[in-house]
């Protein structure tokens, strides 16, 4: 059963970003397209581990360190604590 999650975040330039499933290298990109994926996912990851509560709510919702995908909840979280792309 797939659940479908209506939330949408507006960006500063007026696209929305869906809040879905996202792999960690798409939501590297949308945070980071000028940089190569390596180094947005290096940034990505950094931002994540700097705000303070944010792994701790990621492990309530099912995240585990190295796990490559992110849930529609876990984006919900990640935009929540960091903001939208």
């Amino acid at each position: 059963m797939i659940m479908i999650i209506a939330i949408k975040i507006r960006m500063k330039n007026t696209e929305e970003i869906p809040v879905k499933s996202y792999s960690l290298s798409e939501l590297s990109q949308l945070y980071s397209p000028t940089l190569s994926l390596s180094a947005a996912t290096k940034q990505l990851l950094r931002w994540m581990l700097r705000h303070p509560n944010l792994i701790p709510r990621l492990h309530e919702t099912g995240w585990q360190k190295g796990q490559r995908r992110f849930s529609s909840k876990q984006i919900a979280l990640l935009f929540d604590c960091i903001g939208p792309p």
